[in-house]
């Protein structure tokens, strides 16, 4: 049941602003409160939770670092978020759409009869600030894409999120992540909070690690355009539902 419910956080979690609008930066505003401090891989790692939590519906927010430049870590977060490699077992995604900087994908859920499958279209947006640096990525639910629900399939609501990469001196990245997701049914909410908050940890781990695959060592260098950052959003061809 635990390994089930984890295959949902990490699709709820991947594909996350709670608020419309809301600026991220170093340092969180009064919504947030510091729940955990940690070093991962040398840098900073600070968890937040909101001040006055979203009932059925836990945010949390991340801050760290990493050691390469803002276009860098979003380029590879693009081709992360719209990929379809390494996904957990019973889930599978599909790019419905995609343009320069953007694509919507739809994500479905297989889980045991005793749960209901699940599904979501989110859009994931790369924008950036050539005057600051900074990029992000924000992502939010786009149900509305998809052919009415058949039976036996949850649609999950209000997931949305952002990450937000902030230049750092000459070739690191200072980072923001948010996520906030619903993953439907009457899960308690203990657990749902548990597995959220991992989740939210687990993501940026997984980011981590993908950026240390690149070859090299970090440079400063311009951010890819937004020729190249559509290069990176897909290996394969934008499909229709099934």
């Amino acid at each position: 049941m635990k390994r089930m419910l984890w295959t949902l956080w990490l699709a709820a979690g991947l594909i996350s602003p709670a608020i419309s609008g809301e600026s991220s930066g170093s340092t969180p505003d009064s919504r947030w409160e510091l729940a955990s401090s940690k070093t991962e891989a040398g840098a900073p790692l600070n968890l937040y939770v909101e001040a006055e939590r979203t009932p059925g519906r836990p945010a949390y927010r991340i801050e760290t670092s990493f050691p390469v430049v803002p276009g860098i870590a979003a380029a590879t977060l693009m081709q992360e978020m719209a990929g379809a490699r390494d996904l957990p077992k019973g889930q599978e995604r599909r790019v419905l759409e995609r343009g320069e900087r953007y694509a919507v994908v739809y994500t479905f859920i297989d889980l045991p009869f005793m749960l209901s499958d699940r599904e979501l279209a989110l859009r994931i947006l790369h924008t950036d600030d050539p005057a600051t640096g900074i990029h992000r990525i924000d992502w939010d639910e786009e149900n509305e894409v998809l052919p009415p629900a058949t039976d036996g399939v949850t649609r999950l609501v209000g997931t949305r999120g952002y990450w937000e990469f902030r230049p750092e001196g000459l070739a690191a990245t200072s980072a923001t992540y948010m996520t906030q997701a619903d993953v439907g049914g009457s899960i308690p909410s203990v657990l749902t909070n548990r597995l959220m908050r991992a989740q939210a940890l687990d993501a940026v781990t997984r980011l981590r690690g993908l950026l240390a695959q690149r070859s090299g060592p970090p440079v400063a260098s311009p951010p890819p355009s937004a020729e190249q950052a559509a290069d990176h959003l897909v290996g394969s061809e934008t499909a229709p539902l099934r």
